[in-house]
């Protein structure tokens, strides 16, 4: 494989681990690249085949059975749509040279990220409330967000809606290439968590106007990064939160709005349980309930 992520990985020839790792922990029920692959053998093979007319797709090379696997499932197994949505991403990546550059080790949202769209959002986004992180690299990413800190009206002021699509490009992809990294190396299909903290949040800093165009652009991506989100998890929330959520959930893609789920993991063990299986609880941040006390964190991803 020339994924650039993956160029000085032994999976680079064999395409995953296999066997794979041992489960990190209990509940880490990840399921395993190989047993994924034969189990979808007969549709893998036809999604490739209907993908043999695309100059774009190179089989010997890029897009092997897990790069096809993740298609099929993000689409009920069905060969059709996942073929259509295979064929949009090779479209999507060239446009946007996705294939060209390694970026785990530059974080999306940090200047060493060095994305214009980004620092243009940034100024309106408070130090430390948002962080992508990876603090075991045999486990999938973690994205920090604290929503106190996100000046939605700001950026619908001052920010330029043409901005919204890069930053979120590049956080996508920054995202995809660990889960891919990681998915390859431990041979299990591993995806990313969002833990999102609500405390402290105001009604008047929700801005349907910032999420509309947060939920337009996601929509136009559905397709384009599949098996990659695991859930987003809403920490802390207060009591009056459902009532801007019953709107913002019309205006996201269903795909997202599935996988959101409001816990309260410093006040229930069960529900602090859902999020260690996904970050030790040494690692996991005191304000979402475990025992990692520096803020912003700080992790070495790249070790």
């Amino acid at each position: 494989l020339v994924w650039p992520w993956l160029k000085d990985s032994a999976v680079a020839v064999a395409g995953w681990a296999d066997p794979p790792i041992n489960p990190v922990h209990d509940t880490d029920d990840r399921p395993s690249v190989k047993e994924l692959v034969e189990k979808h053998r007969k549709n893998i093979d036809a999604v490739a085949k209907e993908l043999r007319d695309d100059p774009l797709f190179d089989s010997d090379h890029k897009h092997d059975d897990l790069w096809v696997l993740r298609f099929l499932l993000s689409n009920k197994n069905k060969v059709k749509p996942a073929a259509k949505a295979a064929r949009a991403t090779l479209a999507f990546r060239k446009e946007f040279k996705l294939d060209e550059n390694d970026i785990r080790a530059f974080p999306p949202f940090t200047p060493i990220a060095k994305i214009e769209a980004h620092k243009r959002l940034m100024k309106h986004i408070e130090e430390g409330c948002f962080g992508c992180h990876v603090p075991n690299p045999q486990l999938g990413p973690i994205f920090f967000l604290v929503f106190s800190g996100f000046h939605q009206n700001d950026m619908v002021k001052f920010v330029d809606e043409q901005d919204w699509k890069p930053a979120i490009v590049y956080v996508s992809e920054w995202c995809f290439q660990w889960t891919d990294y990681i998915t390859r190396t431990t041979g299990r299909l591993t995806k990313n968590v969002r833990l999102v903290d609500a405390e402290g949040m105001k009604l008047s800093e929700i801005n349907m106007e910032c999420n509309r165009r947060d939920g337009k652009v996601m929509g136009s991506m559905d397709q384009m990064y599949p098996q990659m989100l695991e859930g987003i998890k809403i920490i802390n929330s207060p009591s009056w939160i459902q009532i801007p959520w019953k709107v913002i959930r019309t205006i996201m893609p269903k795909r997202v709005v599935s996988k959101i789920d409001f816990v309260e993991p410093s006040k229930k063990e069960s529900e602090k349980l859902k999020l260690l299986k996904y970050i030790s609880e040494e690692d996991l941040p005191n304000r979402f309930g475990g025992k990692y006390t520096t803020w912003p964190p700080q992790y070495d991803e790249m070790k």
